[in-house]
């Protein structure tokens, strides 16, 4: 039995305020101490402080990998292994100028780590989740090469060209890492921003990271200016790396978010992230005004870039402007998708029932204003429950569909056309068009037989109209739509295939089938359809083998028979609320009647084959034998063949989930069928209850006799308890323990009681001799 999952708490990390408190001070104490002894700072405050700085950020690091998964794990990963690499070779440095009181050579080990760390870091904003996924391949190229270019101009003009021309005699490696490090931070912070525009989650984190290889990039490229000229010193240049690792470590310590609202990430509302990549651009042009201002003569090189910088800037905004056109047609055509579905229907294409009677409305208040006349034809199809439960339900509605286009070739091209629920149709005529003559072609259309997945299918209709001529008085819209469906409902009871026109001296039958329908809606919402029992019984001892839960409905003093009531739920679409309130009372009364006992006591209900594979049933049945703790094999869904056989696929699925909840499953009505014994063999079936038909004659008939003898042996040829159903005459009890049948049930066992007259049967019953 499966319990109810407690929420798990949430992991608490590391105290983010205290970790930005401590990156405050520390960079406090950094500024001070730049006013003290430079040599002391520099050797001792400097390099220790940048270590517990990239030991921190690792830490921080490792600690956010393991609280996520998928390619943020990855992403974290990396970038922990990445500071601490960094802070390896901070760890060497430290050994050789605290330890051993030396000068740390450049180029020297602590540099594989410091090179580790931006190519790493790189990857892990690579392996950032990012929502581009919707923007154009191009857009997302120029957005790349436009920060790549601008970024790129930036480091040219305050570093990288200078230390480009002061190393052109150097050594090649010294000459490579003086030009790596500023080149290699171009490049993360390229991605950064990009990382930071296209992110799906929380950007508080990738934010402070990429402000983190900010503050590194600016060191890096302060480093390589001064070591080109050969007066590094530290001091103030180290603050970037100090206060870059804590900003990546407070990032890591940053409180989790979920993904950005939908809204977020759609094209349309993206302002701030594409805001952000115009910020190196920005600075780009800040940077070379001020230069050009203040007397530096710019070199081709420099020129070039700017002007690929606008280029580029100005084909990415022309990009988004057709990105926006397209988005502003997208956005139409889904608004016109949208009327369109609220006003049509999903599966023909018809107009629905909102758009029908809105323009029902509109041509009667013509015919109240001007005295146009008005008619409506409703027709409904025959039999049409018949091709959903021999055929299964994907026949039925491709046959819903051929109808419609038969019915938009029969009318004028004014006339609206809409399916208003089931296989109910209706046509309006707005400007005088003939009722009589637009019914009889509408039902001549369905005439011709339906090729369906190689059946062919008869279809005919039951029509009904009603019109209103300039004559007649003003009439609201639903009553108008009642008429016509009250005359299609006499059509239906005159024999079907038919037309009926509405009058005023019609039978009030089919008013008082209208009348129940609207009082069982009521009945079912008010939960006033109750539940009877009738027991199930072992012949041989006379055991209370089970109870099966009949539905009773009683309206104004008189019981109403499931035969009728049944199918009017099932026409008025009430079936699901139906069953689930009878599975529900029938589960409570299985509950306390097991309560204390030990023998397992089993109910039987029926589900009607519409919500044997309807969405969420088996959802349902399960929450019903958890809350109620059903014991396995206590509660048993009787089906039809009907049922079954709709959907084979479909119904098996079902029928196995419901076994594995320990919910007994059992054929109703076995014989009447088309079933064959290999269908009914593969259905993982509990039980099957012999249709009451077959004991009608048995008694007083050999060959019935012997037809039942032959269906009982087919059920144990399947391995299959039997129930028989419709015991009421000694004779029939007789006959059947004769035939070897265990299990019965019938007027002679035990008629249908209350609830209330149920704990005296659950003893046993007393089975006549």
């Amino acid at each position: 039995m499966p319990y109810p999952r407690v929420p798990a708490r949430p992991r608490s990390g590391p105290p983010v305020p205290a970790v930005a408190a401590v990156l405050v001070v520390v960079v406090g104490f950094q500024l001070a101490s730049s006013l003290g002894d430079a040599v002391l700072v520099d050797v001792y405050v400097s390099n220790l402080l940048q270590l517990a700085a990239g030991l921190t950020a690792a830490a921080a690091c490792a600690w956010r990998s393991r609280t996520v998964a998928g390619r943020a794990r990855w992403s974290w990963t990396c970038l922990a292994v990445g500071t601490a690499a960094w802070a390896a070779g901070q760890a060497w440095w430290c050994w050789v100028q605290i330890v051993q009181r030396g000068e740390a050579p450049f180029p020297s080990v602590a540099d594989v780590g410091f090179v580790a760390f931006p190519l790493l870091a790189g990857a892990a904003l690579l392996l950032t989740p990012t929502g581009d996924g919707s923007t154009a391949r191009w857009r997302r190229a120029l957005d790349a090469a436009m920060t790549s270019a601008a970024v790129g101009l930036v480091s040219w003009e305050t570093t990288l060209g200078t230390v480009v021309a002061m190393n052109a005699g150097n050594d090649p490696l010294v000459a490579g890492l003086l030009v790596g490090y500023p080149v290699l931070d171009v490049l993360l912070i390229v991605l950064g921003t990009l990382t930071v525009a296209r992110a799906t989650t929380a950007r508080t984190p990738q934010v402070l990271v990429t402000l983190g290889l900010v503050a590194f990039a600016v060191s890096d490229s302060a480093f390589a200016y001064v070591a080109a000229e050969g007066d590094y010193e530290g001091n103030l240049l180290d603050l970037g790396w100090i206060a870059g690792f804590l900003l990546v470590a407070l990032a890591a310590l940053c409180p989790p978010g979920g993904a950005a609202p939908a809204r977020a990430r759609r094209r349309g509302d993206r302002g701030g992230a594409d805001l952000l990549l115009y910020v190196p651009v920005a600075v780009a042009f800040a940077v070379t005004t001020v230069l050009a201002f203040g007397g530096r003569r710019l070199d081709g090189w420099e020129l070039l870039t700017a002007g690929v910088v606008v280029a580029l800037l100005l084909a990415r905004q022309w990009l988004a402007l057709r990105d926006n056109g397209r988005l502003a047609t997208e956005l139409a055509a889904r608004e016109a998708e949208l009327r369109h579905q609220a006003f049509h229907d999903a599966l023909t294409g018809l107009a629905n029932r909102a758009l029908f009677l809105d323009r029902l409305d509109h041509a009667l208040q013509l015919h109240a204003r001007d005295l146009r006349p008005v008619a409506v034809v409703f027709l409904d199809l025959d039999d049409f429950k018949v091709v959903n439960d021999t055929l299964g339900h994907a026949v039925g509605d491709e046959l819903l569909v051929r109808v419609a286009e038969r019915l938009r070739g029969a009318v004028r091209a004014g006339d609206t056309v809409a399916r208003l629920g089931g296989d109910e149709f209706a046509v309006l005529l707005e400007d005088g068009g003939d009722p009589v003559l637009t019914a009889a072609k509408v039902a001549g259309a369905l005439g011709t037989p339906f090729t369906l997945r190689g059946d062919v299918v008869d279809v005919r209709a039951s029509v009904g109209l009603c019109e209103l001529t300039p004559d007649d008085p003003p009439l609201a819209a639903d009553e108008l739509l009642a008429r016509s469906d009250t005359a299609m409902y006499a059509a239906k009871r005159s024999g079907k295939d038919t037309i009926v026109s509405w009058s005023a001296g019609m039978s009030l039958a089919e008013l008082q089938d209208e009348e129940l329908r609207t009082a069982l809606r009521a009945a079912v919402a008010d939960r006033r359809v109750r539940l009877a029992f009738q027991p199930i019984v072992e012949l041989a001892t006379g055991r209370l083998s089970g109870l099966e839960a009949l539905a009773r409905w009683r309206h104004e003093d008189r019981d109403v028979p499931p035969d009728v009531f049944i199918p009017l739920a099932e026409r008025a679409g009430l079936m699901g609320p139906l069953t689930a309130d009878l599975l529900e009372a029938a589960c409570t009364r299985l509950a306390g009647w097991s309560r204390g006992r030990e023998e397992l006591l089993v109910v039987h209900v029926n589900v009607a084959p519409s919500q044997l594979v309807a969405p969420g049933f088996v959802t349902t049945v399960a929450d019903l034998v958890r809350r109620h703790d059903l014991r396995p094999g206590a509660l048993v869904l009787e089906i039809t063949e009907s049922g079954i056989f709709a959907d084979l696929g479909a119904a098996r699925t079902t029928v196995t989930q419901l076994r594995r909840l320990g919910v007994g499953v059992s054929l109703d009505d076995f014989g009447v069928g088309y079933s064959s014994l290999a269908q009914l063999n593969a259905m993982p079936l509990d039980s099957v209850k012999i249709d009451r038909s077959f004991l009608a004659g048995v008694d007083n008939d050999p060959r019935q006799a012997r037809f039942l003898h032959a269906v009982l042996r087919l059920a144990e040829e399947i391995g299959l308890p039997v129930v028989a159903e419709g015991v009421e005459r000694p004779a029939q009890l007789h006959l059947l323990r004769a035939l070897g049948c265990q299990h019965a049930q019938g007027y002679l066992l035990g008629r249908p009681v209350e609830a209330d007259a149920v704990p005296p049967l659950l003893d046993g019953v007393v089975v006549p001799a």
